[in-house]
Parts: C-alpha cells; sequence; structure tokens
C-alpha cells in the first residue's frame, strides 16, 4: 500500500513540474465511420456493464464493471468478446460504481474505479479507487485473480452532492474530471488533482464548467489529453483542446456531436489504443461490445 501511495504522489508532482508547450495546433478532427457490433461479452457475470477502459498494458484488452449492488470486480476481455478473467478489487467496496477510466504514466498502467453513482443525491462524499493495472494473459480464459490494494481518493463536491456516472483522467495533467448526471439540460464538470491515499483529507472536486448535455452517463479522455468524449444514452459530444489550453476553456465551446449505436441502457465508453477509435457497451445483457471507428482525420482550425 505505501508503494502505491508514493507512487501516486510521485505522478503528480512530475505532472506539475512538466511544462507545457507555449504554441501548438488543435488536434486534428477525426472522421468517424458507421458504428458496428464486434461481439458479445462471453461471461456471464457480467451482467450491468457500467464502464469500459481499454487497457494500456496489454494489447486487446479491455476492462469492465458492473453498476451497484455487486461486488467490487473489473471484468477483462478482448475484441471478440472472449473472457479474459475477473479480479477482486483488494481495499475497495462497490457501492455504486458507474464508470472506469485507464492511463499511462511514465510507463506504467493504472485504472481509476468511480464509486460515485449517487441517485438520491444524499452521500456525503465518495470514492474514487486507483489500482495498478493487473497483467493479463491473452492466451488464458476465465482468469480468477486479485489486483494490488486499491488506493482510495475520497472527495465531496463543493456545492453538495451530486449523482454522477462519467468520470476520466488528463494523464498529461493527472487531473480528474466529472460530469454530473441530471435530468435538464445543464450539468456541471468538476476536477481535482490525483492525490489521495491512507490518512489524506478529504478532498473537494471543484466546477469548473457547465455543458448543454442532458442525462451524461460515462467519459474518457484520449491518451494525449487533447479530446474529451461525454456520453448520453444516446449520442455523445466530443470536445477539444489545445496542449496550452484548460480543460475549463474548452468546455466553454460547443462540443462536436457524435452519432453512437443504439443499445439498451448504454452507460458506457472509452478511447482505443490509438486514443481515436470510440468502444462501447452496454447495461443490458447479452452485453455487445459496439466500435465507432476511426477512419481518418483533417486538421482542426486553431481554436479561439
Amino acid at each position: 500500500m505505501r508503494r502505491i501511495i508514493a507512487l501516486v504522489s510521485a505522478l503528480l508532482a512530475s505532472a506539475l513540474m512538466a511544462a507545457e508547450p507555449k504554441h501548438a495546433p488543435a488536434p486534428a478532427a477525426v472522421e468517424y465511420g458507421e458504428p458496428r457490433q464486434l461481439a458479445t461479452l462471453a461471461n456471464p457475470a457480467i451482467t450491468e456493464s457500467s464502464g469500459i477502459a481499454c487497457s494500456r498494458r496489454t494489447p486487446d484488452v479491455f476492462w469492465t464493471h458492473n453498476d451497484s449492488g455487486g461486488e467490487p470486480r473489473l471484468y477483462a476481455f478482448n475484441s471478440k468478446g472472449e473472457d479474459l478473467g475477473a479480479w477482486r478489487v483488494r481495499g475497495a467496496r462497490a457501492r455504486d460504481w458507474e464508470d472506469i477510466a485507464s492511463f499511462q504514466k511514465d510507463g506504467q498502467s493504472f485504472l481509476l474505479i468511480g464509486d460515485i453513482g449517487d441517485n438520491q443525491c444524499h452521500h456525503k462524499a465518495y470514492t474514487l479507487y486507483l489500482v495498478p493495472e493487473p497483467p493479463v494473459d491473452p492466451a488464458r480464459r476465465a482468469v480468477q485473480a486479485a489486483t494490488e490494494p486499491a488506493v482510495a481518493i475520497e472527495f465531496r463536491y463543493e456545492d453538495g452532492p451530486h449523482n454522477c456516472e462519467a468520470v476520466a483522467i488528463d494523464p498529461t495533467t493527472m487531473t480528474i474530471y466529472l460530469v454530473i448526471k441530471v435530468e435538464g439540460s445543464e450539468c456541471g464538470v468538476y476536477s481535482l488533482p490525483l492525490r489521495g491515499g491512507r490518512g489524506a483529507a478529504l478532498q473537494v472536486a471543484r466546477r469548473i464548467a457547465s455543458l448543454t448535455i442532458p442525462t451524461t452517463n460515462a467519459m474518457d479522455i484520449s491518451p494525449d489529453g487533447l479530446r474529451a468524449v461525454v456520453l448520453t444514452y444516446g449520442d455523445a459530444v466530443e470536445f477539444t483542446r489545445q496542449p496550452a489550453e484548460t480543460w475549463a476553456r474548452a468546455f466553454a465551446r460547443p462540443g462536436r456531436a457524435l452519432r453512437m449505436p443504439p443499445r439498451a441502457q448504454g452507460e458506457s465508453i472509452c478511447y482505443g489504443p490509438d486514443g481515436r477509435a470510440l468502444y462501447l457497451t452496454s447495461e443490458k445483457t447479452p452485453t455487445p461490445l459496439l466500435q465507432v471507428p476511426a477512419i481518418g482525420e483533417k486538421q482542426a482550425p486553431t481554436a479561439k
């Protein structure tokens, strides 16, 4: 546990010391192809896939978890939907897991799990679990194992309780972003730095932007930290920023609507290994693995 906490502190320190480019072009606008279903997940234990993350450690591996009411387990599968195993997250509980993110820093891969659901908006605090991404052998099936002990990041929102199903991390700054779920058209974006662990003080997630997107239920940030996708039960919205620009400023601009494939209660999305293609699942069974492929790109105009 001490080794993981120390590693988290080192990651944060290195991110804060990193110099950002002063002038750089906006990221290229990705041209997306027709959505398609790649597979159906074989593991019957995946009954409510509420989040999805692409492995940053092992090629052709994805991670998911169930919604509230289950055990603190992560499930691995490949693009064929084959069951690669389940990992119990040591030191964690599953009150209402809603989303998962993956990232890599200094050659090491991590998973961030969001125990952030609160349908009645009555919890005083919420938890994010950080674990080193477990090794997966693509040749093995239905492995049963456990992760290294999780680091718990406890936080509250600066303006009271919220229901949230969308969490992501920008690996270039080690900053966590959350988009709350509301029935109306305007939802808040909150941020907090990646730090925590045993004995750490309760952190405060602060509002940095407002989005006109109803019922947001998942999000992800690309590995280069320049794209963010926010999902709804229907389509998604993608935002981009320049390297020297903050997400607060990027979220202040209108996002780009992306057509997502039809799915029953779809509450998960992630960027693939290339940071461009998008992958989704559904909370209903049989659980599909869906892809929105990237088929090209063109340079976007410089952000104003």
